[in-house]
């Protein structure tokens, strides 16, 4: 099997990115009094809060794959969002694209276990998001360069003193990066970050993540104490076959980001678009 949910959690911007981004926060000149540790915490904590208080979005999504660029509207739900094709390559779906769009789409409305697995899959990855999200103040140093705008821009480089525990917290350890830090939310504004050494479970036998794998990661703010991810790069290599496989891969942009009702079900959303 193909590289891990793990490796998601690094890389996945709807629920690994704040993890992520927590690492790259230090003290800006405008809080001398804050030490660099202190700053980190208190990211977390917000990023932490986020979960508390989430809310729905609806959104524009470019997506490239497999040579080809789909442009979709995604709504989310309580459950699993709702994702409808626009266009492929610049043009309208096809009769078949649509067919099995619509084909999908019927299937997840009509199998609620379905519904569920997915809810039940993206709370196991928000909980360990939780997890790592507190180990962030010693897992990495931090290099200040600066600020950049609103933003401080932050180098950000394991700390070898660090020892990770499981396999996830070697997977983020051996991040190394830059990172803009929002100075009034304490929130992430952009990360670029790589892996700067191959990381092997069960001396490679149980699986691997290669040395090089990249992620790129925009978040805009959107409303009061909301930020989400409106562009993704990921390019990550490995095999890791303790839990599912994930697309490893991916280059997406979102943009029109209009909140939608925090009760919204995946059959109203389904309806919603069917007006349309």
């Amino acid at each position: 099997m193909e590289l891990s949910r793990t490796v998601s959690l690094l890389a996945h911007a709807r629920r690994f990115v704040p993890l992520i981004f927590a690492v790259g926060l230090v003290l800006p000149s405008a809080l001398p009094s804050q030490t660099a540790k202190e700053l980190i915490g208190d990211t977390c904590h917000n990023e932490l809060q986020r979960h508390e208080g989430k809310t729905l979005w609806s959104y524009i999504a470019e997506r490239h794959s497999n040579n080809h660029v789909f442009r979709e509207q995604v709504i989310e739900t309580l459950d699993a969002p709702v994702r409808h094709l626009l266009a492929v390559d610049g043009a309208p779906p096809t009769p078949a694209q649509m067919k099995e769009e619509n084909d999908r789409q019927q299937e997840l409305l009509n199998n609620a276990s379905r519904r569920h697995a997915l809810q039940k899959q993206q709370d196991e990855d928000d909980k360990k998001m939780q997890e790592l999200l507190r180990i962030i103040p010693e897992a990495f140093v931090f290099d200040d360069q600066g600020p950049e705008g609103q933003s401080e821009k932050i180098a950000f480089h394991p700390n070898p003193e660090f020892k990770p525990k499981t396999y996830e917290q070697r997977v983020l350890h051996a991040l190394d990066g830059t990172v803009l830090v929002d100075l009034h939310d304490k929130r992430i504004v952009r990360l670029s970050g790589s892996l700067q050494t191959r990381v092997e479970f069960g001396y490679g036998l149980i699986g691997h993540v290669e040395q090089g794998g990249t992620t790129d990661i925009t978040r805009v703010h959107l409303s009061p104490g909301v930020w989400k991810t409106s562009a993704e790069k990921i390019n990550m290599d490995g095999r890791f076959v303790i839990l599912k496989t994930i697309n490893k891969h991916q280059d997406e942009s979102r943009t029109a980001f209009e909140p939608v009702a925090p009760d919204t079900t995946f059959a109203q959303a389904l309806n919603e678009i069917g007006k349309k």
